[in-house]
Order: structure tokens, then C-alpha cells, then sequence
């Protein structure tokens, strides 16, 4: 399917770097959704929504969900997908920066990259997440494992942000997808939103960039998955400090362009196709439409 992708058609990596074809038809919009899984949970994501939990039983199914988590699961992910970690000296080497809760970044890779994310830095995490994928089978795994639904309305935003202001202030690293779709193995890097620099910028603390790279299906593990499904490899980058001597619009945009340069230099991307910022992407296409009415 890949051949005949424009962004793939565009895309230039580095000599060696495995790019592989998963079949799937990929949008020319990185702000579609692939997939629509039913609804098996109705629950409103407003302002009643309980963003922040400290229940017995949240603790509870939290503590099952992890233990599934680093038992079952990382097992699986090592048989499956070949699990391997790349740059785990970085956790040592800026273990002082690290000290300090933070926020992980990674491309949105595949159904388990965040399980990737948390069997690489051995952290746990709070996660904002499409609330609609939440409300699906997924619900009691996506839910303490760290989900969080991004809620719309402004009385809902107050309620979502306090409590991530909460979960820094108790200590609790924050993961974010800047890209915000999960594309299955896709390789080129998608337009980040700045929702995860904008955070950084507000509570001061470091950003941790990881990235998941491919490997093609070899030996017995051709045994454990479809061909076209490849392997995978996390990378875990170098924290960035936000700047916070710039004002914070210029300060987020410089660590939203730091962060996207080094995704993409462990990606062994040379010329990414897709632009850093979704708002570059966004007047792209309305000038594209603009030209069009005047033809």
C-alpha cells in the first residue's frame, strides 16, 4: 500500500533504516482516525467526568492492571513484536534532570507502544488519551493504566488540567502523543500538536523524546506474528528543558522543534514529508483550497 502513498513517495531515510509495508491505505489527513472500535461503556466526558481518582478501588485496579502490565503483557510484547531497547544509558546519564516528573513523547506507533514506553523506562504514568477509544472493550486496561479522556468544553478543560497540575505536583511523569493518531507501524513522523510542550512549559519540567523504529520479521519469530507485521525498537532520547526565560508561545515552539528533530534523527529520517507543527499542515491545505476556488 505504501507505494503508492504521496508521504511515503516523500519520505527519505537513512542507509539501513527498515521502512515497512503493514497494507494499510493511509490517509493524506494526519488528523483521521484509522480504526472505530464499538462502544461498550456510556459515560459523558464533561465536566463530571472524574479526571483525578484516589478511590480504594481505582488504587486497586490500578496496582492489577499494572501487574498484568510487567507480567503477561511485557512478555507478550517481547514474543509478538521483538520487543528491544535502544539509549536506556540516557535514564543514567541525566538521571539529575530526570529527578524532577516530567513528560515522555513518542510516535504513536502500534496498539502497545505504550507499553513499550513503560517497559523501557521501568516509570509509571498518567496518559491523555481520545476519549472515545476509551469507551470501547479497551476500557478497564486504557483506563488504569493511566487514561485519561481529553474532554471538549471549557468547564471540562479546567477540571482535566487540574488534575494533571495535581498528578505533577504528587510526583507522576505525564505521557503524551504529540502526534495524537496512531497510524499501526506507520514510518514517517505526523505533525505534532503542542498540547504536550505547552505542559512542560507551564509546570518548568524536562521532556523525554522516545521513538519507535521497525525490524523486519526474521528467524522464529516469522512463527509469532503476520509477515507484514514488523519488530519494533524504542529508542529513548535526551531531556529537554523548556526555556523558561522566553515567553511561553516562543518557548514552546522552540522545544515542539527540538523535540520533533531529535524523533526524528533516532527515527534515521533524513526528509520527513509531514511539517513539525499541525498548524503548518492546516494552512497548507487552506491555501490549496484557496488556490482551487480561484481557478
Amino acid at each position: 500500500m505504501i507505494e503508492n502513498n504521496r508521504q511515503y513517495q516523500e519520505l527519505k531515510v537513512k542507509e539501513g533504516v527498515y521502512v515497512p509495508d503493514p497494507g494499510i491505505d493511509f490517509p493524506s489527513d494526519p488528523t483521521v482516525h484509522l480504526y472505530h472500535k464499538p462502544h461498550v461503556k456510556k459515560f459523558a466526558i464533561d465536566e463530571t467526568y472524574p479526571y483525578y481518582e484516589d478511590s480504594f478501588n481505582f488504587k486497586l485496579n490500578r496496582a492489577l492492571a499494572w501487574l498484568k502490565c510487567h507480567t503477561l503483557v511485557f512478555f507478550l510484547n517481547w514474543l509478538v513484536y521483538g520487543f528491544r531497547c535502544e539509549g536506556k544509558e540516557n535514564l543514567k546519564k541525566y538521571r539529575d534532570v530526570l529527578k524532577k516528573p516530567g513528560i515522555t513523547t513518542c510516535n504513536h506507533a502500534y496498539r502497545w507502544d505504550m507499553v513499550s514506553i513503560i517497559q523501557a523506562t521501568g516509570w509509571s504514568f498518567y496518559i491523555p488519551m481520545f476519549g472515545e477509544n476509551m469507551k470501547t472493550k479497551d476500557y478497564w486496561h486504557m483506563k488504569y493504566i493511566g487514561g485519561v479522556p481529553i474532554p471538549t468544553g471549557l468547564q471540562a478543560m479546567k477540571k482535566y488540567d487540574a488534575a494533571f497540575d495535581r498528578r505533577h505536583e504528587e510526583g507522576s511523569w505525564v505521557h503524551l502523543f504529540p502526534e495524537g493518531i496512531s497510524w499501526p507501524f506507520y514510518k514517517p513522523l505526523k505533525p505534532f500538536h503542542k498540547g504536550a510542550f505547552t505542559m512542560a512549559y507551564r509546570w518548568g519540567c524536562p521532556v523525554l523524546p522516545l521513538y519507535i523504529t521497525y525490524r523486519p520479521r526474521t528467524g522464529w519469530r516469522k512463527f509469532t506474528g503476520k509477515a507484514n507485521i514488523p519488530l519494533i525498537t524504542i529508542h529513548i532520547g535526551v531531556p529537554v528543558m523548556p526555556d523558561m526565560t522566553l515567553p511561553r508561545k516562543k518557548a514552546v515552539e522552540q522545544l515542539t522543534q527540538e523535540i520533533w528533530t531529535q524523533m526524528l534523527e533516532m527515527g534515521g529520517i533524513e526528509h520527513n514529508p509531514w511539517p513539525c507543527f499541525i498548524e503548518d499542515w492546516q494552512k497548507e491545505q487552506e491555501s490549496l483550497k484557496s488556490a482551487q476556488k480561484t481557478e
